[in-house]
């Protein structure tokens, strides 16, 4: 979000060239912002805990309004209004049938003009071709992403636009965050076997609760 906003990517590689800043542009800074988060799940709500700090107002949409201690200040409102009130726009969901593509052409046209959009979830979410229109016609001022629709390929347009800022889905590669999700996966082994549990199960794992018989399998 903040190379997003602060258009990162042109003084970052001038900077490698040799060139300084290059042909660096005033970026804008998240406070007094809104911050829209659509999908309000753990991440969701990770990232408008982050977000507070930088002095952002946070809007949500999800499949259901969230109990107020999980809200934490956030507001809920309708996908339409998420779009039309957001300066930025976070998507924080899982990717299924019902969600490819919930971000196209209709949708970029009912955000706001100079949205920022912010893709740390799945790349299928955007319709990429869609998003490097908006992008280059500047209703979409600047993105954010770190997934993409046919990964490792991503859109020539999203490469060679200087208001992309782009990483190639790394946002777990952390010695720390891959030691926790080892020990996830450790402790998901442990309680299936034990209670016939996941102690966490995603979309793709409903159904995945079953019964130990008399011998224990």
């Amino acid at each position: 979000m903040l190379g997003a906003l602060r258009q990162a990517h042109i003084p970052l590689t001038a900077l490698r060239q040799g060139a300084w800043r290059g042909n660096a542009t005033l970026g804008h800074d998240p406070k007094n912002k809104t911050l829209g988060i659509l999908g309000m799940g753990g991440i969701g709500r990770a990232m408008a805990h982050r977000a507070r700090s930088f002095g952002l107002s946070i809007i949500y949409h999800n499949r259901s309004r969230l109990s107020p201690a999980l809200e934490n200040g956030a507001k809920y409102v309708s996908f339409n209004d998420l779009l039309a009130q957001s300066d930025i726009l976070s998507l924080n969901l899982a990717l299924n049938p019902k969600t490819k593509h919930i971000i196209s052409a209709p949708q970029l046209s009912s955000c706001k003009p100079g949205v920022v959009i912010i893709n740390t979830a799945r790349g299928g979410l955007i319709n990429e071709a869609d998003l490097v229109a908006a992008l280059e016609s500047g209703h979409v001022s600047a993105v954010g992403l770190d997934v993409f629709e046919e990964e490792p390929k991503i859109h020539p347009g999203l490469i060679k636009n200087d208001r992309a800022f782009l990483l190639p889905h790394v946002g777990t590669m952390t010695v720390e965050t891959q030691r926790d999700m080892e020990l996830l996966v450790l402790k998901n082994l442990e309680l299936s076997i034990d209670e016939g549990r996941l102690v966490t199960r995603i979309g793709e794992q409903k159904g995945l609760e079953w019964a130990k018989d008399d011998e224990g399998t």
